[in-house]
């Protein structure tokens, strides 16, 4: 098979350039594209000298030195050199995973994979794979972090209207000031239904307030209510309160909203 060192140079150009790139994403650092671009040709430079090198000492030596270099050069002066570094070679191992999946896929063989590049496919197939992935696994984190943190600030909580009570999962919203007479909840229509049953329909304007949104002032119907709130340490708080009935917008993991006033009750 015929390997052109124009194929050579670009894969391993490309391929060095999103493992700088993502070593300084594994830190939540911006990325230094001067230091990248100089790296990365530092490195495939080496990669066509590469093949030139004899002996599995030397070898070693040479990627060895090679990594040193690209280290300095991408985080001398940078605060925590070797956890970059330590970064830089976890960012390498990803790449490399993801290089060799490639290659496999189009030469079906081990030692292809490993030794050539991906020759038979357009050049921006080298780079979509990798970077598709990496945009992946950063959604899915971002995902997992939001929804750890909302864990942080949802309750379990009663409600109880008359002899009606429904059991509620609640989000203390610290941006939410609102307060009328009592502290405010707030839940959706389709839950006040559930709570007030045919009364829902009985409500009287007057009992309402005037709430401030992006999409400008809303008026919020209004109702008595007695709240049960379960806190970390299993204590059952009672507070009356009122509930906002309004549009609540939720991702199945609340049907109430909380407002920041109830931190003094439940003493956080």
């Amino acid at each position: 098979m015929t390997v052109y060192i124009e194929y050579v140079i670009a894969d391993n150009f490309i391929f060095t350039a999103l493992i700088c790139y993502l070593s300084y994403k594994l830190l939540k650092e911006r990325a230094r594209w001067g230091r990248i671009i100089v790296a990365s040709i530092a490195a495939t430079a080496c990669a066509v000298a590469y093949p030139f090198v004899r002996g599995a000492v030397w070898v070693i030596l040479f990627k060895l030195a090679l990594m040193i270099v690209m280290c300095v050069i991408l985080y001398i002066k940078l605060r925590s050199f070797f956890v970059h570094s330590l970064c830089f070679l976890v960012a390498t191992a990803i790449m490399g995973g993801i290089q060799f999946m490639i290659g496999f896929a189009v030469y079906g063989d081990v030692s292809a994979a490993l030794k050539l590049p991906v020759s038979e496919l357009p050049l921006c197939i080298f780079f979509l794979p990798p970077i598709a992935l990496f945009a992946l696994s950063k959604k899915i984190f971002s995902v997992v972090n939001e929804h750890r943190l909302k864990q942080n600030y949802l309750y379990d909580i009663k409600l109880t209207v008359g002899d009606k009570t429904v059991a509620l999962r609640a989000l203390l919203d610290t941006g939410n000031n609102v307060k009328a007479d009592k502290d405010v909840v707030f839940i959706g229509k389709l839950t006040a239904m559930e709570l007030l049953g045919l009364d829902y329909f009985k409500l009287d304007a007057a009992a309402s307030i005037d709430v401030a949104t992006a999409a400008g002032n809303k008026k919020i119907m209004l109702i008595p209510a007695g709240m049960e709130l379960y806190s970390a340490e299993d204590e059952h708080i009672f507070i009356d309160v009122q509930v906002g009935i309004g549009d609540i917008k939720t991702n199945g993991e609340y049907e109430a909203i909380l407002p920041l006033s109830v931190f003094k009750e439940i003493q956080l």
